[in-house]
């Protein structure tokens, strides 16, 4: 979805609950729900499964959002909450040592989205959801850790893991 806002009479219809408004909401807003879903899960069809089940939830409980503006980053919070609770069985955090622990801010190399897309569906699947919730929907490592049942401590080192292994990925695809 681009960073249009959803009017508030598209709000108000949904919660009226016509049909129309809330396929005008799926259209809009699908790819959007797809795409953190999928990140998480590195997995398509379960990835249509959050899909399916943050719509349900967001058209049962719209009527209890008390602020319209905020639809987007609850519809976000809601997908977020179902793929990790979906991903908890095979969730799993390698133990990492010292070395991998480094940060690597420094990288400096131009590749496109579909490299790094490819490069972070590759990581294990802790690191990944931890990149995924922290440096792309931007969540604060206090509410990663608690989201993924895991130490703030876990969640640091886990995104440093996992911005080693992309470097690595990435200048390893990109000499291929």
């Amino acid at each position: 979805m681009s960073n249009q806002k959803i009017s508030t009479y598209l709000i108000s219809q949904v919660i009226l609950n016509d049909a129309k408004a809330q396929f005008q909401l799926f259209e809009l807003t699908k790819r959007m729900v797809y795409s953190i879903a999928y990140r998480v899960l590195n997995d398509e069809d379960e990835a249509h499964d959050i899909l399916q089940d943050t719509f349900i939830e967001v058209f049962q409980k719209i009527r209890k959002l008390d602020k319209p503006e905020a639809l987007i980053s609850w519809m976000k919070t809601i997908t977020v909450r179902k793929a990790i609770y979906r991903s908890k069985k095979r969730l799993r955090f390698e133990p990492l040592l010292h070395a991998e622990n480094e940060s690597t801010d420094d990288f400096d190399a131009w590749f496109d989205s579909e490299l790094l897309d490819q490069a972070i569906r590759s990581l294990p699947d802790g690191a990944r959801a931890v990149f995924v919730l922290v440096a792309v929907e931007g969540y604060p490592h206090k509410e990663c850790a608690k989201l993924l049942g895991v130490t703030e401590n876990t969640s640091k080192s886990q995104l440093n893991y996992a911005k080693s292994l992309l470097k690595k990925r990435i200048t390893n695809l990109l000499q291929a």
